[in-house]
């Protein structure tokens, strides 16, 4: 350690870098361990595992902030993601081609951000962009709700893993 500068050799494995590992670990393994029963696939557990990196924070202060942001950015893009499926299952109906539906998704994309925006909730913009695209992108999603449903509890569970080893493991200061 430099002490003139009080800084960390880059090195260093520090206690943030052990718990999100342990978060990562602990997400991986859950899902291993239901992916047989049929519930979950290796997606889920990367949504998980996304979410328990980005709410693992210096502070316990940070990680609520991140998880709630979390949470409402992937609850605002998961409902819309669900609408988006049902509206293009309706399109597919009618039309042989993807243009109404890529229009679709632009659309989508500002109606996200507007509501984050008149909800107060800008930090959420970015991720709730993210899980619109996850959802209103996937070919294989037969039921909209369910799909839906299931990115939100994989964000759940990745919060709330990080939030308790943050919590239980050496608690950070603030």
């Amino acid at each position: 350690m430099d002490d003139k500068n009080n800084k960390k050799h880059p090195l260093t494995i520090g206690m943030r870098t052990i718990k999100t590992a342990l978060s990562v670990l602990i997400c991986m393994t859950a899902y291993h361990l239901i992916e047989p029963f049929g519930y979950t696939t290796k997606f889920d557990a990367f949504l998980a595992c996304t979410a328990a990196i980005i709410c693992m924070q210096d502070s316990m202060e940070k990680s609520f902030k991140n998880g709630r942001n979390r949470m409402a950015g992937t609850g605002i893009g998961a409902l819309l993601g669900m609408i988006f499926l049902y509206i293009d299952m309706f399109f597919d109906m009618f039309f042989d081609n993807d243009y109404p539906v890529i229009t679709m998704i632009a659309f989508g994309v500002v109606v996200l951000i507007t509501t984050c925006n008149l909800l107060r909730l800008s930090d959420s913009i970015v991720i709730g962009c993210v899980v619109f695209l996850v959802i209103a992108l996937e070919q294989t999603a037969n039921n909209p709700f369910v799909s839906s449903v299931q990115r939100l509890l994989d964000t759940a569970v990745g919060v709330g893993v990080a939030i308790a080893i943050n919590h239980f493991i050496k608690k950070p200061d603030k």
